[in-house]
């Protein structure tokens, strides 16, 4: 598992206080990322050493539970659920102390760009490994 801290912003925030459910999806993407760079590959690297244009997503999605407020200390964790030949899936948990606030998911491809289209491509063998390493199962 692997996870991030922050103190919710105001801009994250409805009216309210409330956070607003986009940030939810923002999170998650930026938790992917620090994961991926903790782990010594970032988009850029994916380009550069295997030739990959990057990892969209092919799914997301997210279930509330509970409203996260302005100033809340926010706790993302990432868990690997599953790796197969060309994407993997993600599960991210959000909690504010002891409490869930929400759950989310994505799955996302590795592509490459041949001929002016974008395709799957296959997950690099050291690119896999380290999913591996964190999967869930």
């Amino acid at each position: 598992m692997f996870q991030c801290d922050r103190e919710i912003e105001w801009g994250e925030c409805d009216a309210m206080g409330i956070v607003f459910y986009p940030s939810f999806f923002k999170w998650m993407d930026a938790t992917f990322h620090a994961f991926t760079r903790s782990e010594g590959f970032d988009q850029s690297s994916l380009k550069n050493d295997y030739g990959l244009a990057g990892t969209p997503l092919v799914e997301a999605g997210c279930q509330f539970l509970r409203p996260g407020r302005y100033y809340d200390r926010l706790v993302v964790e990432l868990t690997i659920t599953k790796v197969s030949r060309s994407s993997f899936s993600l599960a991210y948990g959000f909690t504010i102390g002891d409490t869930p606030i929400a759950r989310g998911n994505e799955t996302r491809a590795f592509v490459a760009e041949k001929d002016g289209t974008i395709g799957k491509a296959d997950l690099p063998e050291a690119i896999r490994k380290t999913l591996e390493k964190h999967h869930a199962g």
